[in-house]
């Protein structure tokens, strides 16, 4: 069982249905030991198996222990929180939940869509450079730009040479904040636990 990757299979709750493998848009779930296992290497992080799974044993890891560790650390922990948080948390306003995320401990919050603010404008100002018609694929989500690289590599060369959102905020704040604060990110995407893993020089850690 690999608890490192953000999905994985609690194999006593696994009734081998096979529900996720026939479900895996890629292919990254097989059968081992009676129990249908993800492979980290293949996998994208997209969730599906997570929402076609009947008895809930494909599961998100649960990054909450190690917030709260973060919090407790004496180190600035700064809230990159997603702009959808409005759905999960439709009764608060803007004020309260950055005075709740505040009393939890977190020395500030700011919304992530102030880095796709960055990367939409680096953007503009690469095609006023170069106007010529041409395709660019969003470097926004790490679900295709791995679905890219990993799958249609001929298209590799399209991917908009960009950080995500999500990171180009990480690098807004440590400007703001100093390089010695811990960013969080706060929203639904599974893959950004796989960005935070992969870049942990920017993102310390993603919660869902």
């Amino acid at each position: 069982m690999n608890f490192q990757h953000p999905i994985y299979t609690a194999r006593n709750e696994c009734q081998d249905c096979c529900a996720c493998l026939r479900n895996c848009p890629v292919k990254a779930i097989r059968v081992e030991n009676g129990s249908a296992m993800v492979m980290p290497e293949r996998c994208l992080a997209c969730g599906n198996c997570v929402k076609v799974c009947p008895v809930h044993a494909k599961r998100v890891r649960d990054d909450v222990g190690r917030l709260r560790q973060l919090l407790r650390s004496g180190r600035r922990v700064v809230a990159s929180l997603a702009p959808s948080y409005v759905s999960e948390f439709a009764g608060l306003t803007p004020a309260q939940m950055v005075r709740s995320l505040k009393q939890l401990g977190f020395a500030a919050v700011s919304e992530t869509a102030l880095g796709a603010q960055e990367v939409s404008a680096a953007v503009a100002a690469d095609l006023r450079a170069d106007p010529t018609p041409r395709i660019l694929l969003s470097s926004a989500c790490p679900v295709v730009v791995d679905l890219v690289y990993k799958y249609l590599p001929r298209y590799g060369h399209l991917v908009t040479n960009l950080a995500s959102p999500a990171l180009a905020h990480c690098r807004l704040l440590r400007r703001e904040f100093g390089d010695d604060i811990a960013v969080v990110f706060i929203g639904p995407c599974i893959a950004k636990k796989l960005e935070a893993d992969r870049h942990p020089e920017l993102l310390d850690l993603a919660v869902t």
